[in-house]
């Protein structure tokens, strides 16, 4: 039997996920495994987690070794957990014997500054520059009226805060729209910057007009996963849209998602024919570029922006997607489950010619 391990930092996450893959491993000839980095014992490098009993189709408690594969679904926050979670999930990718379904991103600064050098895909990335001091947003609110801060290594759309110009003063709103600070003086500004880069380093941009006529914040977010061949899929794309006067269009701050092609037939037609290209380029060149420069993955999430002009932007990048854009517009597609199962055969394969 081919061994498979979902990694995550604490024990309940991607429960319900991790199960519905389990459920159906038994007919690719694979074992389900779950744990977190911390239940493998560096003496033994023996494992004490979870298996999937196909006979009572549930999770049991087992030790067992290391899997040949693994799924890394490992999210680091700031606490210490995930900072010790991750130098031992590098040990596990750096043995020989172990094979990720994929590897993952460095961090968005890293991301951005790859893929500004694609002639395809630099039209589609908006200007983004390291936050280090007052100036950088001075300088970049001069010309955009707004700029957007964004963890470098953030997800799921937590840290973001927006930066505003009105009259003389400076209006900074979190993701849910709320005003935290109005700052007149540059040392006041500095002294914001400086309290939030203690926690993590931030990227800055324009904050782009990607809002509904009800001023709603809204993105497309594509999935992408491969399939039994190796190649690149698309699972799904959905429109997603937050809640009126909210920064982000994000699922897990309340946004709602909604079927893309009705989305965009109800845009006019010459507007369409110009955002359908800019996406199709996209989607056609940017998951191969990635893994050619950052190494093998699995899955893909992408967050594109579309402006009232029909202008795409490309918005976020995320090797470690969640999926709820499939689970709610076709909750009975399987290939989601079954796609992790399916590569892994594939990577099984790989290995064995090799």
């Amino acid at each position: 039997m081919i061994s498979l391990g979902f990694v995550t930092v604490y024990d309940q996450q991607e429960v319900k996920y991790s199960t519905e893959v389990a459920k159906r491993a038994d007919r690719y000839g694979i074992t389900v495994y779950r744990f977190t980095p911390f239940d493998i014992d560096p003496l033994t490098e023996k494992v004490r987690g979870l298996q999937f009993d196909n006979t009572k189709q549930s999770w049991i408690e087992s030790t067992f070794d290391i899997p040949t594969f693994l799924y890394d679904r490992c999210f680091y926050r700031a606490d210490d957990r995930s900072k010790k979670s991750k130098p031992i999930v590098q040990w596990l990718k750096h043995r020989p014997d172990i094979t990720f379904l994929g590897h993952g991103f460095p961090s968005k600064w890293e991301l951005y500054k790859k893929v500004i050098e694609h002639p395809l895909l630099s039209p589609y990335i908006p200007k983004t520059e390291r936050l280090q001091s007052a100036m950088d947003v001075l300088h970049m609110i001069q010309k955009e009226k707004a700029v957007i801060c964004k963890p470098e290594h953030g997800s799921r759309g937590k840290g973001i805060y927006v930066i505003k110009q009105m009259r003389n003063l400076l209006h900074i709103l979190d993701a849910s729209g709320q005003t935290i600070a109005h700052i007149r003086r540059e040392n006041d500004l500095q002294r914001w910057i400086n309290d939030l880069l203690q926690h993590n380093s931030y990227l800055i941009q324009p904050f782009l007009p990607l809002q509904t006529k009800k001023n709603e914040p809204f993105d497309i977010r594509f999935l992408f996963q491969k399939n039994e061949r190796g190649k690149w899929s698309e699972r799904g794309r959905a429109v997603r849209i937050g809640q009126p006067g909210t920064m982000i269009a994000n699922v897990s701050a309340g946004a709602s998602i909604f079927d893309f092609s009705e989305w965009i037939n109800q845009v006019s037609s010459p507007q369409r024919l110009f955002i359908t290209d800019g996406i199709e380029t996209i989607t056609n060149v940017l998951p191969s570029y990635l893994e050619e420069q950052f190494g093998p993955l699995f899955e893909l999430g992408l967050d594109l922006g579309i402006t009232e002009e029909g202008a795409v932007w490309i918005i976020d990048m995320n090797s470690k997607p969640g999926r709820k854009i499939i689970t709610a517009l076709t909750p009975e597609n399987c290939d989601v489950y079954e796609a992790p199962l399916r590569y892994c055969l594939f990577l099984a394969n790989e290995v064995n010619i090799s």
